[in-house]
């Protein structure tokens, strides 16, 4: 028992699982790779800027002078000096404000998804496992989050936390904290119902008879196992906190504008520029927004196809066993062991002269319904 357990721990080791994630991407082909290659192309792309966003931003996101003190000018069309024009305030460039907005959307991202990561995960896990009291308790607690919509969830959320303004480390963490609670029910909710299901299985059973104890089958035994679909979750969930942050920046509950750039807050600013015609101050931010959301949905999606079992299991050929193997497997288990099947009992491998029971007409050899076709 002993040795059946630590075989299929080894299985599921985090090498093992890493090499099969892999080992599925690898297998991917036509419209997946197509759509995993574009996203991850825009997303890198966006990634750079933000990590590269102090070297490649020809100014900072406030600055409106340049190194020689020159003012810029206010509203300019874009131009060689200006590659996304200036905005209708103080001038600022922005070109710059959307590479800065770049950054400040990464970090917030990263800071939202692993803290929900991090709550979520352990607590359905948990939850799943011991049920109880707890269970009822947590799931009360998560189905109450889950019913508000998740941008006023937010928005009240970022109120509590710092009434509408911070300072710029408080700035980004308030954004980060009030999507958090947006996502923490979704993680709990996978996982809790995917512990659910697996702790009924047998190699439970058997942690459970040498004397594992709790943690150890939850630590060793279950996680891997329940977290398979995190991963895409959490691909489509920095995509919607994208939107989420953008719609907090642009109703006023965001980031400080001076501490951070952000494209939610850029767009509020060019609303009145709508009316003079001024296309650049909306046009490059909400562009930014659109992409990134765009690539990180491609790549949720393709992951979705390439991790998801029970799609794999969909494009898998359905194999129909041949009339005479089915007969002789009939025959030597038992007339009840293998359900009949006419359509595979009338093409056994050679033509049937006869005919068939239903009086059709003969079918040519290699015409059966072998891989399910016909």
């Amino acid at each position: 028992m002993a040795v059946a357990l630590t075989d299929s721990s080894a299985n599921s080791s985090p090498r093992s699982r890493k090499s099969g994630v892999l080992g599925a991407l690898r297998q991917t082909g036509g419209v997946q790779r197509g759509m995993l290659l574009i996203g991850g192309v825009i997303t890198g792309i966006f990634v750079l800027m933000a990590i590269l966003a102090p070297w490649i931003s020809p100014y900072g996101f406030n600055d409106v002078t340049d190194a020689a003190g020159v003012r810029f000018p206010r509203l300019s069309t874009p131009s060689a000096a200006h590659w996304f024009g200036t905005t209708n305030g103080q001038g600022a460039d922005v070109l710059s404000q959307v590479i800065y907005g770049s950054r400040t959307a990464l970090i917030v991202v990263v800071l939202a998804v692993l803290m929900s990561l991090i709550i979520g995960v352990p607590l359905g896990l948990y939850s799943g496992y011991r049920s109880g009291w707890v269970d009822r308790v947590l799931v009360l607690i998560t189905d109450a989050l889950f019913a508000f919509p998740s941008l006023l969830l937010a928005i009240v959320v970022s109120i509590a936390l710092v009434g509408g303004s911070s300072g710029e480390g408080g700035g980004i963490l308030a954004a980060s904290i009030s999507i958090t609670v947006i996502y923490i029910p979704q993680y709990f909710r996978v996982v809790r119902n995917a512990t659910i299901s697996a702790k009924q299985e047998p190699y439970v059973e058997a942690a459970r008879a040498v004397g594992a104890s709790p943690w150890t089958i939850m630590r060793r035994y279950l996680f891997g196992n329940v977290v398979q679909s995190v991963p895409i979750i959490a691909t489509v969930n920095a995509a919607d906190a994208i939107l989420t942050l953008a719609g907090l920046g642009f109703l006023g509950f965001g980031i400080e504008p001076s501490s951070a750039a952000e494209w939610g807050y850029q767009l509020n600013k060019a609303r009145s520029d709508f009316a003079s015609h001024i296309w650049w101050t909306a046009v490059f931010p909400g562009l930014a927004i659109v992409l990134l959301v765009l690539g990180l949905s491609l790549i949720g999606e393709s992951l979705n196809d390439v991790l998801n079992p029970l799609l794999r299991a969909r494009r898998l050929p359905q194999v129909v066993m041949p009339g005479r193997l089915r007969r002789k497997h009939r025959s030597a288990l038992g007339a009840e062991a293998l359900p009949r099947d006419d359509s595979a009992d009338a093409f056994d491998g050679t033509e049937q002269p006869g005919g068939s029971a239903d009086g059709s007409m003969d079918r040519p050899y290699g015409q059966g319904t072998i891989g399910g076709t016909r």
